[in-house]
């Protein structure tokens, strides 16, 4: 792999310790009778706190996020940099290679299209045809290995694409809609007077994610699936997706099972058109869609669109990392964090603009934190279980590093306890809280907690539920495959800040940085928020890997029962 880091790592004053040899972790202690967990909460080893500085993370963030790692894309040579950087990181700080084969990394099969000369998107009806221009008003992309794909015929409007019997909710009724082009809204249904609760209220649920209305539509023998954006309901603007619309779309190297074959959104202005073309109105659709009684709706709309595809199949890479646990080796404690970002636009860079998006805040300062975290493991007592510290590849096309692994796991999941997740830490200052995304779904509630208030904060609930932050983040490969885990979350109740102020930093991370090529290093950023997380991950991952606590999920959790099947499996349970 590439080396050219080392003359910024030396600049940096990082270590770039050789992937031979191993520095050892700290001696074996194992005390007498264990202590409750919170206990060990409170008693998380001073020198290993006082390792998690910001000092150290900000160097780390500063190497990860600079233009000599081109943003960090999935299969690049900024990728190659990155994992090698990684695992060196890793080295120093005294973590063992993670895999079995005896290496810090895993390949992880991947197949990427790149969408070229795409036609407008075409609607049509009696007399009546109407065009729609690529970026702009539609993205497209494909689930097929192949360099061409197109989809012509009448578009079925399948309201909001649920299908779950848990819900008692089937949008697709008895129709078949094999072979259809079909146009849904993405979320979840909204609540009602009737029902307050339905799907969780105003919590997105898995079924309301853009990846389960794909797998449904999969399920169903679809040709194509159009969904429909708007920013309330998507969590984020257009612009987003168009953003990366024509750039490379990655997915895992072994298709789905029935893949469609174009796949794609629609602006909330074309949906408008359509429905009007379709006789009704968007509005209408949003109210019919709504109901239980909802059935598929044949819209006499054909839509027309084809494009090229330049394929290529290549690697991700995952960088994982461990220290082996003493009296409980075969029972482990997760951190992840996912390393890549969008790579760099080469046309915007030929233009003159900046092209390289550095992924700052997302995700090299997660990739920062999860390297200073095994820093002061690395002072810590060899605990108990074994701790992993993955970093994953291609979260950013849809948690595919960290879905590889929870299929193919350096050691099985049923032994693993729990994932503790770092994504987008938080640089903008010191809270008196902190959010963490998933921990309510099962006992880690209790346990971070605990953790923060040992810090002097308090937990607070997703201040946005509707967005989905919790199945847009790398835990999510994790809990679909029974482990729970805990996706640690900016605060919102800054210190030293007036009301209001974590809501318009937000807002404006979101509308100026996120995805774009402005997220970078910024001057004012703040690193003391940052170091809080990291505190409350390491009392929590502290506990669980010096106790026999097992977190249990929430009864009614979905996950819950894949949890218990797999420890049924293993002859855990009965």
């Amino acid at each position: 792999m590439t080396r050219s880091f080392s003359a910024l790592a030396a600049a940096l004053g990082l270590a770039t310790a050789s992937l031979t040899g191993c520095t050892p972790v700290a001696s074996v202690h194992t005390p007498a009778a264990p202590p409750s967990v919170a206990a060990l909460v409170a008693a998380a080893p001073a020198p290993a706190l006082a390792a998690l500085d910001s000092a150290t993370m900000s160097r780390h963030l500063a190497m990860l996020a600079s233009d000599a790692f081109e943003g960090r894309g999935t299969g690049t040579l900024g990728e190659e940099r990155t994992v090698e950087y990684v695992a060196a990181q890793m080295r120093a700080a005294g973590l063992q290679p993670g895999m079995p084969d005896g290496t810090f990394f895993q390949q992880v099969p991947l197949l990427g299209s790149t969408p070229q000369n795409v036609t407008p998107l075409r609607l049509s009806k009696g007399d009546q045809t109407e065009s729609f221009t690529f970026v702009r008003d539609f993205t497209v992309a494909t689930d097929l290995d192949a360099g061409h794909a197109m989809a012509g015929g009448e578009i079925v409007f399948v309201g909001y694409g649920i299908a779950n019997a848990g819900y008692r909710w089937d949008d697709y009724k008895d129709v078949d809609v094999r072979g259809k082009i079909l146009v849904a809204f993405v979320n979840d249904p909204p609540q009602t007077d009737a029902e307050p609760n339905l799907f969780q209220a105003d919590t997105l649920t898995y079924n309301g994610r853009w990846t389960y209305k794909q797998e449904e539509a999969r399920r169903r023998g679809a040709k194509a699936l159009f969904l429909i954006h708007t920013a309330p309901t998507a969590g984020y603007p257009f612009q987003v997706l168009s953003a990366t619309a024509t750039r490379e779309q990655i997915q895992l190297a072994t298709p789905p099972q029935n893949p469609l074959t174009l796949k794609g959104w629609i602006t909330m202005p074309t949906a408008q058109r359509l429905a009007q073309m379709a006789g009704t109105t968007l509005d209408a659709w949003f109210e019919a869609a709504a109901r239980r009684d909802f059935r598929p709706q044949n819209t006499g709309v054909r839509l027309s669109v084809m494009s090229d595809f330049a394929v290529r199949r290549f690697n991700g890479t995952n960088v994982v990392g461990k220290i082996p646990g003493t009296t409980r080796a075969g029972e482990s404690v997760l951190y992840t964090a996912h390393h890549d970002h969008l790579g760099k636009n080469e046309q915007m860079i030929a233009d003159g603009r900046d092209g390289i998006y550095n992924g700052a805040v997302d995700n090299a300062s997660g990739v920062a934190m999860l390297l200073t975290l095994a820093k002061a493991w690395a002072a810590t007592p060899r605990p108990a279980r074994t701790l992993y510290f993955a970093s994953v590849t291609a979260e950013e096309s849809g948690l595919l590093g960290s879905a590889y692994y929870a299929q193919h796991p350096a050691a099985p999941m049923v032994g693993t306890v729990a994932d503790l997740n770092v994504d987008s830490g938080n640089l903008f200052g010191r809270t008196t809280d902190i959010v963490g995304l998933g921990a309510e779904r099962s006992e880690l509630a209790g346990l971070l907690s605990r953790a923060a208030a040992a810090e002097g904060m308090s937990v607070t609930g997703d201040p946005n539920p509707n967005a989905g932050l919790y199945f847009r983040s790398d835990q999510l490969s994790f809990a679909r495959v029974g482990v729970p885990g805990v996706f640690f979350n900016t605060g919102k109740t800054f210190v030293g800040q007036e009301p209001g102020y974590a809501a318009r930093i937000e807002a404006e991370y979101t509308a100026q940085r996120y995805h774009q090529p402005s997220d970078e290093i910024l001057p004012g950023m703040k690193y003391g928020g940052a170091v809080q997380q990291m505190r409350v991950a390491y009392r929590m991952g502290y506990a669980l890997a010096m106790s026999n606590m097992r977190p249990a999920w929430r009864s009614g959790e979905a996950f819950g029962e894949t949890r218990a099947a797999m420890e049924q499996a293993a002859g855990l349970r009965p």
